[in-house]
């Protein structure tokens, strides 16, 4: 295409900015949603997958091309076919916005990723043989334009019009309105979640409103084996220290120190000493030890909320609902999908 920006209003081109960008990840830095609890249908917002992998920006400058991680260190020798990839399909430079994943068991797998994101050189990063693809969602700047004030429907638009679109490159898919529904969807398809995005807003560097997380959340409930001392001016506790059993035996499963309010750290902290107990009741895992370490009798169940359990058998992103009253500590078990 000549000239990408050919199909902007008068109005639209009044937004554009010259390119003042500095090496490497500098004023390029990508725009980071905020996470909330709230789900919501609005016509003003549009809803895409939230991707479980490594954010990166791309650069084409001079007709070279590289990618940035959101730390600034390049990332082009982790993932050389993507340099390839997009190197052979653009005629202008730009800076673009998007998700490097890998896929096990068609869903985006972090822990899939990783042999590729610590690799030193493109021919280790192929031999590793983990299919990588770069999903695409925004743009910052083309040619000489910085288009970040452009609304993001316009920035939507002229991003499909910059790339051959074909595999290991994919544009991001979205919808408008439905969010509540396709949050539901993706959370039954086993998703990591949602990105809200408002439809008018500019793209902002730095975390902003504008973008929002609907993240997953399965639900389980755990025996609180202990907790944790409070840090600085937080009231009654730090963390819960939670476990299910196995055939008898109290396994440890991670702490929770989010979702607290400070009237529930207090009745909690009160609840956990006088139960408090010298033996640490947690019988496999590995719990935290030392200083600051509490134990309690496992008789209190928690529900909480988080994304999924790692590989090491622990809450990934738990957030503490609430205490349960209606079930005995021994019936609690993992629960699995």
């Amino acid at each position: 295409m000549n000239d990408p920006l050919g199909a902007l209003s008068p109005a639209e081109r009044r937004l554009l900015r010259p390119v003042t960008h500095g090496h490497g990840l500098e004023g390029r830095e990508p725009m980071l949603a905020t996470l909330t609890h709230e789900r919501f249908s609005d016509e003003r917002w549009l809803y895409e997958r939230k991707l479980d992998g490594e954010r990166c920006v791309a650069v084409r400058e001079r007709g070279r091309v590289d990618l940035f991680s959101r730390n600034g260190l390049s990332a082009a020798s982790a993932y050389p076919e993507l340099i390839d990839a997009l190197t052979g399909r653009a005629t202008v430079d730009w800076v673009l916005d998007g998700e490097v994943v890998a896929f096990e068991r068609g869903r985006t797998s972090f822990a899939r990723l990783q042999p590729r994101m610590h690799v030193s050189s493109p021919e280790q990063a192929r031999r590793t043989g983990v299919t990588v693809y770069y999903y695409l969602f925004d743009v910052q700047a083309i040619g000489d334009h910085d288009v970040t004030a452009l609304p993001l429907r316009r920035r939507k638009t002229l991003l499909r019009s910059l790339l051959t679109w074909s595999d290991p490159l994919r544009l991001t898919a979205y919808r408008y309105r439905d969010g509540e529904t396709y949050y539901r969807h993706a959370c039954a398809h086993g998703w990591e979640g949602l990105i809200a995005k408002r439809v008018d807003s500019p793209y902002q560097h730095g975390r902003s409103r504008d973008w929002l997380k609907f993240k997953c959340e399965r639900r389980q409930e755990l025996v609180i084996g202990g907790w944790t001392d409070p840090r600085r001016t937080r009231p009654g506790l730090g963390a819960l220290l939670l476990g299910y059993y196995s055939d008898g035996d109290l396994v440890y499963a991670g702490k929770v120190g989010t979702g607290f309010d400070t009237r529930t750290l207090e009745a909690l902290a009160r609840q956990l000493t006088e139960l408090r107990t010298p033996t640490c009741p947690f019988t496999r895992g590995a719990p935290p030890t030392g200083s600051g370490v509490n134990w309690a009798r496992p008789e209190l169940v928690a529900e909480i909320a988080f994304t999924e359990w790692t590989a090491e058998g622990r809450l990934r992103h738990p957030r503490f609902l609430g205490l349960r009253r209606d079930k005995p500590a021994r019936e609690v078990v993992r629960e699995e999908l």
